[in-house]
């Protein structure tokens, strides 16, 4: 039976398990006797999981595992400090044609032509022509299409899927539309435009091979900075487009994490700036909260571990929904 990382915390001392995982950190460690061991970070798509490799053989060349190695662990639940901490018995590294790809990167629960062909419909209704010209540039473009289709929004915390940068791109742009609509001092086409197009350095800033990761390039550099080259650079193939057009947009590139500790290199200062900001900050949190409760019940109710990055515990009583 290949075990879920959640599966593993429900389990009482004691219990044995199996399955293929992958390994996120590995150090080698001595006893005071000096004989080595192994500390894990190992996860599947539903967490993370610390594990200790606490008496490997005396043979055993330790220094062959690596971070991003998929591996074959048979273990047993054990507790330390009240907090489940496994023991390996036995582990090797896995073929490929061993374990399902699905078991460690999902894939976006909507269908993801059907969510292409609804982008373009809504780059149908730009009424800017400069702004509906950059749209078709970017998403004709047949290799920045089929990249934006199968990234992810990000590597844990929301839209961590194949389909899910487009998932995450059309829930902004749905709750622009609904801001666009009550705030009539908003420049609907503007706001739009960078909902479309405020993630598009993502398919430079993941991998995903077995897992995903982020690439040389979105560590170094990151997804708005490459984003903002991209668009730059396609703006630039438009005769005429307006130089203050172009700063509004790249602004809101620019500013929509909102603040410089997240990464922001600007502030929001225009209204389209704070609407895809907070349109931004929406649809991640309330589909990483969704995320954190699929991966930690499953089809369970009740409570949460601690979630990471929002720092607080998350209650869920109902069904997921994902029409």
């Amino acid at each position: 039976m290949d075990t879920l990382v959640r599966d593993i915390y429900k389990m009482p001392a004691g219990q044995e398990f199996k399955g293929f995982f992958l390994v996120e950190s590995v150090e080698i460690k001595k006893h005071r006797t000096g004989e080595p061991y192994l500390r894990l970070i190992i996860s599947d798509k539903t967490g993370t999981l610390p594990v200790l490799w606490w008496k490997p053989p005396k043979d055993a060349d330790l220094t062959i595992f690596k971070k991003g190695d998929i591996v074959f662990i048979e273990a047993y639940v054990e507790l330390f400090q009240g907090n489940v901490q496994p023991k390996i018995k036995f582990m090797r590294h896995a073929e490929k044609t061993e374990f399902e790809r699905g078991k460690f990167i999902k894939t976006s629960r909507f269908d993801v032509d059907e969510q292409f062909t609804k982008l373009l419909e809504i780059i149908e209704t730009i009424q800017n022509p400069y702004l509906k010209k950059l749209l078709e540039i970017i998403f004709y473009d047949d290799k920045i299409a089929s990249a934006f289709m199968k990234a992810p929004g990000g590597k844990f915390i929301h839209h961590a899927s194949i389909g899910g940068l487009l998932e995450h791109t059309l829930g902004v742009v749905e709750i622009c539309e609904v801001v666009a609509k009550r705030y009539k001092s908003i420049d609907r086409d503007l706001l739009i435009t960078a909902a479309i197009l405020h993630d598009i350095g993502k398919i430079d800033e993941y991998s995903m091979d077995v897992a995903i990761d982020r690439t040389d390039e979105g560590i170094l550099l990151g997804h708005i900075f490459t984003g903002s080259e991209l668009i730059s650079k396609k703006i630039d193939e438009i005769e005429g487009f307006p130089k203050t057009l172009k700063i509004k947009l790249l602004h809101c590139i620019l500013s929509h994490h909102g603040e410089y500790e997240f990464g922001s290199p600007k502030k929001p200062k225009t209204l389209e700036a704070v609407a895809l900001h907070y349109a931004d900050a929406l649809d991640s949190k309330v589909k990483g909260y969704e995320e954190h409760i699929e991966r930690e019940l499953g089809e369970g109710k009740g409570w949460t571990k601690r979630h990471f990055a929002y720092e607080v515990p998350i209650y869920f009583d109902g069904e997921i929904n994902y029409e």
